[in-house]
């Protein structure tokens, strides 16, 4: 019989005496459904579910959640999933006793492997390891995605930095920051991603699935981005903290400054401040030379609330200002697309972010109130100072929601309903003459997701009443936009899953700066909502004790195809005035992907590829198109971390591109690359809450350009950074 006994162990102190669990043989699997909230009452379900007879102090773990669980595990397994984001993890001794550990906050305690599809995540979901991300120094979005194949981010210059998903642009997906909605383009494709300071981030999830509470206008999935709380920071038994961070990058010659301060009081009450800044010279490009007009500064504010677990109600109130500016090209050429023209001289821009976010959840011992509402406020601008123009985007939006808790014999639903609505105002004033147009949308929706016995069934639709306004055209009406999933456990490790789902958006991809040139002779030619069809399908593998007793294995391999009609795009006209709004035709982006990952404490390692071409209507292969998507060549990444001494942490990174062929008739094939990155992280024991850190990226000093960077007027495309060496530091106290 497996015997497990529950202990909680913080500072070395055993806060609960072992009481055997029995009634679970040895890595039999359990099917268990947990919803989100409380630790004590996840516990309690994961004993019951798994007739586990597991005790534990229930005071000890005030004031901790979790995100829920859905599947079928080994008991150590499930354990371990359902303890992500609480700050324990278990450990499992030879006599099967299990006892809850404190998680150390260091990046070496962290799970690296990327988790792909768990705890009713929509199918096509998987995440970035914040690790990694801390692990590299990244500075901006290209480093955050730096070792992710389906997302690629483009255009050398972080003012220049354009993402796409499996191939679309991102000003077509759902992009949020702890649930709020960033804005649309403004200026060529800026304010459509939303910058943020990597060290922020608690997690980051890229959705390519769909679901109706997935958001509106996710036409080709999603990206989310979730800040960290004050309890995040703070080492068990700590009542408060402080962190500075200082860093040196030698591609751009830059300086990184920052400090937080967090503290809880009460228990469940956090509070964190924080600030950051970046001053940055032109990067030096691979081989050799300057990327010009990519000097800047950057600057972050952010303040949080968090009040956690107090009888049921999670609270978190946050506010973030972040600004970059800089000298910058302001036209076509060197703006976003290659180098500038001759004679062409840069104007001082300046970039800004400001998010309000209100987010309370509340769930107890009701399986029938299961609630969080959502409510933000995001301003995204672009000020050219020497123009006398500023473009801006404001976004007012909301999501409420409750998800009943229900059993119907061995079925088991969570069935989700809700509503959500953004209202977005795109403004520009340029030369003292102000524009103004506005979209509206209004959801409904309701997603169920059951389980019964090897099999999950998620399916839901949502109801989108929309409004869009260009210049004198508008467009409005509503649209229901169905999804289903499913997965089925084959054999005990292995699950097959697909998925279909829909989307429609009206608000389109013009950027603020052409939806102020819109006048009265432009032509309106729009007669129907953007729209898209996502399919996705694929097996999925995960093997505990694989190699070794505490060897853990994921693989995991999918084909889809992304399809989207009636994107709102635009033609110009002379003197910048749009001639044409209009309906664009289908385009199409499909292919498949692999990962696969392994490990155990203290070594991990994983591989991803992906092949995407993107294709139009009549199946002829579509380049790189602004706004809409970008053709690439196939990708893999291959990321290691070992840590050979309990106070160093080593890493490495390679990154290959295979050359782009498959391009239009009379356009010339992209170059491919290989590039290797190197980390280390030492924390010395005689300094506590010390970390120095190095990271080398381009190690070989490779002179490449990214394939989704957009050529200019000469068939040129503005070059990445070469050999970049970081040096930082971090000190707790």
């Amino acid at each position: 019989m497996f015997l497990a006994a529950l202990a909680l162990t913080l500072g070395g102190t055993v806060l609960c005496g072992p009481v055997h669990a029995a009634g679970a043989e040895e890595g039999e699997p359990c099917r268990v459904t947990i919803p989100a909230g409380s630790l004590e009452d996840a516990l309690t379900a994961f004993g019951t579910q798994c007739g586990l007879n597991l005790d534990f102090d229930a005071a000890a773990l005030a004031g901790r959640g979790v995100a829920g669980l859905n599947g079928t595990f080994a008991v150590v397994e499930g354990l371990a999933l359902l303890l992500e984001g609480t700050g324990l993890r278990a450990e499992v001794e030879a006599s099967g006793r299990v006892t809850l550990v404190a998680r150390s906050t260091t990046a070496e305690e962290e799970t690296v492997l990327p988790k792909m599809t768990v705890q009713g995540e929509p199918i096509g979901t998987h995440e970035i390891p914040v690790e990694k991300i801390k692990r590299s120094m990244a500075k901006d979005m290209a480093d955050v995605f730096e070792n992710d194949p389906s997302v690629i981010v483009g255009g050398g210059a972080r003012n220049a930095q354009r993402v796409y998903v499996r191939g679309v642009d991102a000003v077509n997906l759902n992009v949020t920051i702890d649930g709020a909605k960033q804005g649309g383009s403004l200026h060529q494709h800026r304010g459509d991603i939303g910058a943020i300071d990597p060290m922020l981030l608690k997690r980051v999830a890229v959705q390519t699935g769909s679901s109706a509470d997935a958001g509106p206008g996710a036409l080709g999935g999603s990206i989310r981005f979730e800040t960290v709380d004050a309890q995040d920071l703070l080492e068990p038994g700590e009542s408060l903290g402080a962190m500075v961070t200082g860093g040196f990058a030698s591609a751009d010659e830059s300086w990184t400054g920052g400090g937080s301060a967090y503290g809880v009081f009460d228990e469940n009450f956090g509070l964190l401040a924080h600030f950051s800044a970046t001053d940055r010279d032109d990067y030096t490009v691979g081989g050799g030379g300057e990327a010009p007009n990519t000097a800047g500064e950057d600057y972050d504010y952010f303040m949080k609330f968090s009040m956690l677990e107090r009888q049921g109600h999670s609270l978190r109130l946050s506010a973030e200002n972040k600004r970059d500016s800089g000298l910058y090209v302001w036209g076509s050429d060197g703006s976003d697309m290659g180098y500038a023209a001759s004679g062409v001289d840069p104007v001082y821009v300046s970039t800004e972010r400001t998010s309000l976010v209100f987010d309370h959840r509340y769930h107890e011992n009701n399986p029938l109130l299961d609630t969080r509402v959502n409510a933000y406020y995001t301003q995204n601008s672009v000020d050219n100072e020497d123009g006398d123009s500023e473009y801006a985007a404001n976004v007012l939006g909301y999501d409420l929601r409750n998800t009943f808790h229900l059993a119907l014999g061995d079925v088991l639903l969570d069935l989700t309903a809700g509503g959500d609505g953004v209202a977005e105002e795109n403004t520009a004033e340029v030369s003292g003459d102000d524009t103004s147009n506005d979209s509206h949308n209004l959801g409904f929706y309701i997603q169920n997701r059951l389980s019964y016995g090897p099999a999950r069934l998620s399916f839901g639709a949502r109801l989108d009443a929309y409004r869009a306004e260009f210049g004198e055209g508008t467009i409005q009406g509503s649209r229901v936009s169905p999804s289903v999933g499913l997965e089925y456990d084959l054999l005990e490790d292995l699950t097959a899953f697909a998925g279909y789902g829909q989307a429609v958006r009206a608000s389109g991809t013009l950027p603020g700066s052409w939806m102020a040139n819109i006048d009265g002779a432009t032509k309106f030619d729009v007669d129907a909502p953007e729209t898209s069809q996502r399919y996705e399908g694929g097996l999925r593998y995960r093997k505990a004790g694989v190699f070794r007793p505490d060897g853990q294995l994921n693989l995991e391999g999918s084909v889809f195809q992304s399809r989207l009609k009636n994107v709102i795009t635009a033609v110009g006209g002379k003197g910048g005035v749009v001639k044409q709004i209009l309906n664009s035709d289908p385009l199409i982006s499909k292919g498949w992907e692999a990962r696969a990952g392994w490990g155990f404490e203290p070594f991990e390692t994983s591989l991803a590829y992906t092949h995407v071409i993107t294709r139009d209507a009549n199946d002829e292969p579509v380049s790189v198109t602004r706004r809409l998507v970008a053709a690439s060549g196939d990708r893999l990444t291959w990321d290691s971390r070992f840590r050979p001494l309990e106070s160093l942490t080593l890493g490495y990174t390679m990154s290959y591109v295979a050359e782009l062929t498959d391009v239009p008739d009379g356009t010339e094939d992209r170059p491919g690359y290989v590039l290797h990155s190197v980390q280390a992280e030492w924390r010395p024991q005689w300094v506590p809450g010390l970390a120095l850190n190095l990271a080398v990226h381009n190690l070989a000093d490779r002179r490449y350009s990214e394939q989704t960077s957009i050529l200019d007027s000469n068939g040129d495309a503005l070059l990445e950074p070469g050999r970049d060496i970081r040096l930082g530091l971090t000190y707790r106290f």
